[in-house]
């Protein structure tokens, strides 16, 4: 009965409460999908409870009178919470989504306690479920396609690699392939697999699915990892265990590139379901729509059972921000663990070098590059969660020694490049006639407001306004209202717009955009996302390069993993994002750190590179007290 108001109220939610509408039964029967004898079994029953009041009228073409008493508000809260105290929560999911926005906030504050891990015990025992709420919807499961992080989050999970990397040690371990080794110049590597390792369908994983999934990367033009793995001439198997890559140039970070996501090995005897994958990881994929997402535990793993036996993500409803709705008091039983996770790449601008504009003059680039100086927008912001930088990669990185090895010599370098950049700052300064005084025809004193308003009347800009895609979220598009002012100052006309990642990476939404404002985060192998970040096609950042840039960084690539040596690898993919930094291509704002909170029952709990806990070292100590059939374990996980 109660579904039945809320619908009426959602068809009538123009009218409130107290206001009289002129109506026949026949009329709320037709909105209702019901007979007229059930139409007014329902009316009675609202009238019982006092919802409404009616007063029939009789008479051909005489209308009654209907007046809602009982508020859409505290109907649909009091059936929300109804629903999830019965643990339907993909009910209440549907409720949410169909409620008027400013309801629909307000009910979402009831799902705190919804997420984190629960723990039940029933028929099959001991059932321990991770859930996790995101805003962001899933486009593509297929390895070689995904690059929104909650895409990859899944891959990683459904999927194995032959590499892995331990992020801990700075070192490749043995995934599918129990070993591997090469010739000594790096153009033939040889990969020995684990016996018995199954597919989530059951099939035996063989060194010929190996083959498969490599040739259908190099089969297809158009396929986005065919640059990452461009150096693999030929893919050859000499019995069901072991596979041979032979590459058409040295490749000393083959290894490496085998431990990425886009290499994750497929059944060569399933056609691919971009949404429905099949791989060998530890969670096998069970449940895919629209509301939610279902991992349940592949007990065959053949590295070991993982301990979480589900793994639900819910897609949130839009209800304002939804992140902050679920975090609020959600540990009401004591202090929460927290985990402060780092996130290894950044926020920064480019520009779309695929259209034509005044962002194709690099003295317009230059422009934006002070008008988002990193540390006036820091200082502006006072955001403590970021940091600003002149770089993606995070160098001081003090973990072990060799770490603090580089640290050093990070650091040397550090002073280096502010001395040349007070040194350049003075050149730049005076080759663009900018004086350390106010600017007379703008009014700004703030000098990289002076200096961007130099380096803007050098370029060819005239006047125009020039679109600004910017992705989606809270802070990101507090940043670009901060940018928006600064253009103001200088007379730069911009038009910002706000947009969603998802489709524009996969849908090709950027093309009637000049700059676009947005991050990369990088996974736990900082060098080889660096790698992948300037070969996969399907990166926001390389998909708005011009095919100029696309070919160099190609070449700037395989030369880099060319090189013997890990240091120098860094050091020249360091040198190439200097290189584009410096002709105002990339433009490195801050990075920032994320907290995970979490019920301190949940041991293990360690953050990897893509913001998702390792799904295969979490387990739950049960609390002594917890009572035989359920516990609930409240954990933060913030949103993709």
């Amino acid at each position: 009965m109660t579904e039945h108001y809320i619908q009426l109220r959602l068809i009538f939610s123009h009218v409130h409460e107290e206001e009289e509408i002129e109506i026949t039964m026949g009329v709320l029967a037709t909105h209702l999908c019901c007979t007229m004898r059930n139409m007014n079994l329902i009316m009675n029953k609202f009238l019982d409870n006092g919802w409404v009041r009616w007063s029939p009228q009789r008479g051909r073409g005489k209308k009654s009178i209907l007046v809602f008493c009982l508020p859409l508000h505290d109907v649909a809260g009091e059936w929300f919470e109804r629903l999830l105290h019965h643990n339907k929560i993909e009910e209440a999911y549907v409720l949410a989504a169909s409620l008027p926005f400013h309801i629909r906030e307000n009910v979402m504050h009831r799902l705190q306690g919804q997420f984190g891990l629960r723990s039940d015990h029933g028929a099959r025992g001991r059932v321990d479920t991770l859930r996790i709420p995101q805003e962001t919807s899933f486009e593509t499961l297929d390895p070689t396609q995904a690059v929104v992080w909650g895409d990859v989050g899944i891959v990683a999970e459904v999927y194995d690699r032959l590499v892995r990397y331990n992020a801990e040690y700075h070192v490749c371990e043995p995934g599918l392939a129990m070993a591997w080794e090469s010739n000594a110049e790096g153009t033939e590597w040889t990969f020995y697999l684990h016996k018995g390792v199954l597919f989530h369908h059951g099939r035996v994983l063989e060194a010929e699915d190996v083959q498969f999934t490599f040739e259908r990367i190099l089969s297809s033009e158009h396929n986005p990892c065919k640059a990452l793995f461009g150096s693999i001439q030929r893919v050859e198997t000499f019995d069901d265990l072991t596979v041979r890559f032979v590459l058409n140039a040295p490749n000393f970070m083959f290894p490496d590139l085998m431990s990425s996501i886009n290499a994750s090995i497929l059944p060569r005897d399933v056609e691919i379901n971009p949404l429905h994958p099949i791989g060998t990881g530890p969670y096998r994929l069970v449940r895919n729509d629209p509301n939610i997402l279902v991992l349940e535990v592949f007990s065959s793993y053949f590295q070991g059972r993982a301990f979480i036996d589900r793994v639900e993500i819910w897609q949130l409803p839009q209800a304002g921000r939804g992140e902050s709705v679920i975090r609020q008091e959600l540990f009401p039983d004591g202090k929460p663990h927290a985990v402060q996770h780092e996130v290894q790449g950044g926020v920064f601008m480019t520009f779309n070098m695929r259209k034509r504009g005044p962002h194709l003059d690099i003295s317009f680039r230059r422009a934006i590059r002070e008008l988002m100086h990193p540390q006036v927008m820091a200082d502006a912001l006072n955001r403590s969660s970021i940091q600003p930088t002149s770089s993606l990669v995070r160098k001081y990185d003090r973990g072990n020694q060799q770490d603090e090895e580089m640290y050093l010599f990070d650091a040397e370098k550090h002073l280096r490049e502010e001395k040349m950049a007070q040194q350049k700052w003075t050149e730049v300064n005076e080759n663009v006639g900018v004086s350390a005084d106010v600017d007379t025809d703008t009014g700004v004193d703030e000098p990289s407001l002076v200096s961007a308003s130099a380096w803007l009347k050098r370029s060819h800009y005239a006047g125009e306004m020039v679109n600004v895609w910017v992705e989606e979220g809270v802070n990101m598009e507090h940043d670009m209202v901060w940018f928006a002012k600064r253009c103001e100052q200088i007379g730069l006309h911009v038009n910002i717009v706000s947009g969603d990642v998802v489709k524009a990476i996969y849908h090709d939404e950027l093309q009637a955009y000049d700059l676009i404002y947005t991050g990369e985060v990088f996974d736990d192998h900082v060098m080889r996302s660096l790698i992948t970040m300037y070969t996969f096609q399907n990166t926001l950042f390389l998909s708005v390069m011009d095919d100029h840039w696309r070919h160099e960084l190609e070449r700037e690539c395989g030369q880099i993993v060319a090189m013997q040596e890990p240091e120098d690898r860094m050091e020249s993919l360091l040198q190439l994002e200097d290189r584009l930094i410096q002709e105002a291509l990339l433009l490195p704002v801050y990075s920032f750190r994320e907290e995970h909170s979490y019920h301190p029952s949940l041991r293990d709990y360690r953050v990897m590179g893509y913001g998702m806990p390792d799904l295969r070292r979490l387990w739950v100590k049960r609390s002594p007290n917890a009572s035989e059939e359920s516990s609930s374990y409240s954990a933060y996980i913030p949103l993709w």
